[in-house]
C-alpha cells in the first residue's frame, strides 16, 4: 500500500463530465418570516467550490495527481477558471452552453435549501475539441467519465472514446446504463446500482450489472462500505468513525481508484484506498477533498493509529467532547508477549478509548541498555497498532511521561508491573491528580517480561 500511494503521485488522470458550480450562502437563523412561514437567513458569506466533474478534479490534484478536465459551461466561466487555475487543474472548455449552477442556503450549518440553474440536453463537442479528447487520451494514464446525467457524457462522447474503454472508469447515471459497456469500471453507489438492476440481493445485483457491462462494478454502500465484483466479490467495511455528511464522497472514491489503479495497485487494493479515502471526507462537511498527506498517514500509520502529539492531542480533545474517557499507559513493548497483550487489554477496561506511549529507540536505549531495543520503533508501534483494543500509538523520546500527561490530560493513567501507588513517579501523580484524574495499577499479569523471554532465547543459544 505504501508503494501504490507514493506512485500515485503524478499520475495523470483526464476527468470529463459534468461541470458544476457550487455556491454556498451561509448565516444565522433567529426568526421565521411574517411574510411566509420560512425562516430568515441573516447572511454572513457567500462561496464557491467547484461542483460535478469539477469535484473529482480537485480530489485528484489534492491526492497530487495531474488533472485535465474537459466539460461544458457558459460564457460566464471567469469564476470556474479562477476555482480550477487555484487548485492547478488543467482544463479545456466548451463554453457554448449554460453554466450548471447549484447555490446552497444554510443555516447555522443546516442546509435549507437549494437553487439549480442547469440544462441537461444532450452536448456535443465540436471537431477540434474531439481531436483534442483523442491526443488528451492517449497521453492519460486513466480517465475518468463523470456523469451526472446533464448531457456532457454522450454515446457520441463514448464511441469516440471506443479505443480507450481499457483505462476508463465510470461514475455513472441509470438512465445511461448503455453507455458504459466494455469500461474498465463503474462505479454506482446502491441506489443507482439497484435502478441499473432491480433485485433485492447487492451481490446478485453487482454480478449481472458486471456480465451485462462487461466491466468490474464497484459499488459504494454508505455505512456498509463498498462491494467490489471483479473475478470474486470482495465486501469490504467502512473506515469512516463518524459520518457528518456523504456529498461528494462519490467524487473523493473515484478520484482514489483511478490513481490507484495508474500506480499499479490491484482492484482490491484500489478499492480499499478508495474506502479509505471515502471514510476520510465524510466525517468532513460538504465537499471535501482529501488529501495525500492525510491518506498516505492512514496507511503509514496503521489505519490512523499511530499519531503525532498534535494528531493525538486533537483526537482526545474530540473524544472527550463526546464523553469518551481516555485511558493512556505507557512502555517499551519491544518483543511483544502474551503478557503485554493481557495488561492491555486489562488497561482497556478502564475507559473507552486505549492511548499507548512507546519508548522511542533512543530511550530504549537509555533505560535498557545498548543491546535494546530488539525491535525498532516503527516496528514496535506497527505491531501494537493491529492490535483491535488500541486505539491511538505515540512514540516518545522522553524518559518520563509527564509533559504528556499534562498535555493530554488523560481520564485514567494505567500502570503495571511491580508499581503501586506510592512507587509511581509523584511527578506524574501530582499531574494526574491536578484536574481529576484516576491512577489504575494493573498487576503483572502471566509472569511474563521480555528480558526474561530473552534470557531464555540466549541460554538456550547457549546450550
Amino acid at each position: 500500500m505504501e508503494k501504490i500511494i507514493e506512485n500515485m503521485k503524478g499520475k495523470k488522470i483526464l476527468v470529463i463530465g459534468d461541470l458544476m458550480l457550487d455556491k454556498y450562502v451561509e448565516g444565522d437563523v433567529t426568526r421565521i418570516n411574517p411574510e411566509a412561514p420560512v425562516p430568515v437567513v441573516k447572511v454572513d458569506k457567500e462561496y464557491y467550490k467547484l461542483g460535478g466533474a469539477g469535484n473529482v478534479a480537485s480530489n485528484v490534484v489534492s491526492l497530487l495527481g495531474e488533472c485535465t478536465l474537459i466539460s461544458f459551461c457558459g460564457m460566464d466561466s471567469e469564476r470556474l477558471e479562477e476555482l480550477m487555475n487555484e487548485k492547478g487543474i488543467k482544463f479545456l472548455l466548451d463554453k457554448n452552453h449554460a453554466t450548471i449552477e447549484k447555490t446552497r442556503v444554510l443555516g447555522k450549518n443546516q442546509h435549507l435549501i437549494r437553487f439549480d440553474k442547469e440544462n441537461s440536453d444532450k452536448k456535443m463537442f465540436s471537431h477540434e475539441m474531439r481531436n483534442q479528447i483523442i491526443e488528451l487520451s492517449k497521453e492519460a494514464d486513466m480517465i475518468i467519465i463523470s456523469d451526472y446525467a446533464k448531457g456532457a457524457v454522450t454515446k457520441d462522447l463514448m464511441d469516440l472514446l471506443g479505443s480507450f474503454r481499457s483505462k476508463i472508469i465510470v461514475d455513472p447515471k441509470p438512465e445511461n446504463k448503455e453507455l458504459y459497456k466494455d469500461a474498465f469500471l463503474i462505479k454506482p453507489n446502491e441506489k443507482e446500482a439497484r435502478e441499473m438492476c432491480p433485485r433485492e440481493n447487492i451481490n446478485e445485483v453487482g454480478r449481472i450489472l458486471k456480465e451485462e457491462l462487461n466491466s468490474h462494478v464497484l459499488i459504494t454502500r454508505g455505512e456498509k462500505g463498498i462491494s467490489l465484483f471483479s473475478d470474486k466479490v470482495i465486501n469490504i467495511p467502512t473506515f469512516a468513525k463518524e459520518v457528518y455528511d456523504v456529498t461528494g464522497a462519490g467524487d473523493s472514491v473515484i478520484a482514489a481508484l483511478a490513481l490507484s489503479i495508474a500506480g499499479d495497485a490491484s482492484l482490491e487494493e484500489a478499492a480499499i484506498i478508495g474506502n479509505h479515502v471515502a471514510g476520510i471526507t465524510v466525517e468532513k462537511r460538504g465537499a471535501y477533498s482529501v488529501e495525500y498527506e492525510e491518506l498516505k498517514r492512514k496507511f503509514m500509520v496503521e489505519g490512523g493509529k499511530i499519531v503525532d502529539l498534535g494528531m493525538l492531542k486533537e483526537k482526545v480533545g474530540e473524544h472527550k467532547k463526546k464523553g469518551h474517557k481516555t485511558v493512556w499507559t505507557n512502555g517499551c513493548f519491544d518483543l511483544l508477549h502474551v503478557g503485554h497483550l493481557r495488561y492491555l487489554k486489562e488497561a482497556k477496561k478502564t475507559g473507552d478509548v486505549l492511548i499507548v506511549g512507546i519508548n522511542s529507540d533512543e530511550s530504549v536505549k537509555k533505560i535498557k541498555g545498548p543491546d535494546r531495543p530488539i525491535q525498532n520503533e516503527k516496528e514496535r508501534a506497527e505491531i501494537l497498532a493491529s492490535l483491535e483494543f488500541v486505539d491511538y500509538i505515540y512514540i516518545f523520546s522522553e524518559e518520563d511521561t509527564t509533559m504528556y500527561l499534562k498535555e493530554l490530560e488523560p481520564d485514567v493513567y494505567v500502570k503495571g508491573g511491580d508499581y503501586n501507588i506510592d512507587t509511581i513517579n509523584q511527578d506524574e501523580r501530582k499531574i494526574i491528580e491536578s484536574y481529576g484524574g484516576k491512577i489504575e495499577v494493573v498487576s503483572n499479569i502471566g509472569g511474563k517480561s521480555t528480558t526474561n523471554v530473552i534470557d531464555k532465547i540466549k541460554s538456550q543459544n547457549e546450550g
